[in-house]
């Protein structure tokens, strides 16, 4: 029997994935639907139930515990991250759901065991967000372990790839990847050089791991403001053996975590301030997108606003006029009011998406920048929240605080509806 730890966090309260899942109905009370369907949103996995259970059997009868991420496989297989079950599962072409990462314990493998490697089925872990597949490698932001990880999907044997589990610091840019503090990566891509880059949540700074293991600051910086803004005229001071500045007095203010701001729009992304949850309460934020010209997006999620790094390296905001709520579409991305966006996805048209977390939907912005809601019907009224709408057109459907959105080509979207317990497919 799986023995199963749970967190006592804030966030806690081409498959069908191949057209093989086409049985799938909602379940939990929900409508039969054909996830093959133009103009709907069906159930793929999950019943709406929260705990675990359903391993090696139809993926609509399994039960997750706030799935968070999605990503489809190198072999086409849809794999999901149950995030408080501590588990990557897999729907296979005939739509049956298994274990593939970890064992459903609380730890930090391999490092806990002593070894530099673990088989992925023996892995203990500390709450995924997001994945990806690059390579030959499942790639994972380990928020919790404040660790990159990685399984080599030849052998299945997990390692870790950055990050030496160490939280409330930041250190060790320009150095070994893999001898770096990092403090609550939330999430990960690639970019055009191939490079892994990832959102150092609680940190503010977005950071990548070159070819060769060293780890860089691409965008955001780490300022610790002890007890107010800095001054006008004062300049933070350089924290030692860190990479943190700060104002204030240097024993109090290097040992505190990066003050969280918001600031450097039209200017370099070095200089930029964001504004990501941290804390042992913060729930997994900002994660990060490359479109296909190689501008890096992210969700700036607690100043509202989805941001954007050109491949010149400057900073400007697409989306969000920094008040929280639900307004704006119909207009301008930018005069529009968001509500704790947390993942972003770029169509081949340039067409963006981002869940806009408490206001309950997807949103998207068109390539001229207008704004409008792709998924769910948005509402900052947590009453409006629930689960309806499978066999419907997506903007009349409700979902539960959706963490997770990835694309499968131009025309299909797996939403995780993180607080419905399922995993969710659009087919536009």
């Amino acid at each position: 029997m799986r023995s199963l730890q749970h967190s006592t966090l804030s966030l806690l309260g081409g498959a069908c994935a191949t057209a093989a899942l086409a049985a799938c109905g909602g379940g939990g009370g929900s409508s039969a639907c054909d996830p093959e369907e133009k103009g709907t949103i069906c159930t793929v996995a999950g019943t709406g139930d929260e705990g675990y259970g359903g391993d090696n059997g139809p993926a609509t009868e399994a039960i997750f515990y706030t799935p968070q991420d999605t990503a489809i496989s190198p072999d086409g297989e849809l794999w999901i991250i149950d995030f408080n079950n501590y588990l990557i599962r897999a729907v296979d072409s005939s739509g049956t759901i298994r274990t593939v990462v970890g064992t459903g314990l609380l730890g930090d493998s391999p490092a806990d065991s002593g070894s530099t490697e673990t088989p992925a089925l023996e892995a203990k872990m500390n709450h995924t967000p997001t994945m990806l597949f690059k390579d030959g490698f499942l790639y994972m932001a380990a928020w919790h372990n404040s660790r990159i990880k990685r399984v080599d999907l030849s052998t299945m044997l997990l390692e870790d790839y950055a990050g030496v589990g160490a939280r409330t610091y930041y250190a060790g840019d320009e150095g070994p990847a893999l001898e770096a503090t990092l403090d609550l990566p939330s999430s990960i891509a690639v970019d055009p050089d191939g490079n892994i880059v990832i959102m150092d949540q609680a940190n503010q700074v977005i950071r990548k791991v070159d070819q060769d293991g060293i780890i860089h600051r691409v965008a955001g910086s780490c300022v610790v403001e002890e007890t107010q803004t800095c001054g006008e005229d004062e300049e933070p001071f350089q924290c030692l053996d860190s990479n943190k500045t700060a104002c204030g007095e240097p024993n109090i203010a290097c040992a505190l975590p990066c003050t969280p701001s918001y600031a450097g729009d039209g200017g370099p992304a070095l200089e930029a301030r964001m504004a990501q949850p941290f804390g042992q309460m913060a729930d997994p934020a900002g994660r990060i997108a490359y479109d296909g010209e190689g501008n890096l997006l992210f969700a700036d999620s607690i100043n509202n606003r989805i941001r954007v790094v050109d491949s010149e390296g400057i900073i400007d905001t697409i989306a969000g006029n920094g008040e929280e709520g639900y307004g704006g579409d119909g207009g301008p991305a930018t005069e529009a009011k968001l509500n704790h966006p947390v993942d972003v996805a770029v169509a081949g048209d340039g067409t963006i998406y981002f869940t806009d977390v408490y206001n309950s939907c997807v949103r998207k912005i068109d390539p001229e920048g207008i704004i409008s809601t792709a998924v769910g019907t948005c509402s900052p009224d947590r009453d409006a929240w629930g689960f309806d709408g499978d066999g419907g057109a997506p903007d009349k459907a409700l979902l539960d605080r959706p963490y997770g959105i990835d694309l499968d080509g131009d025309d299909r979207m797996y939403v995780s509806d993180s607080y419905n317990n399922r995993i969710r497919v659009v087919n536009f």
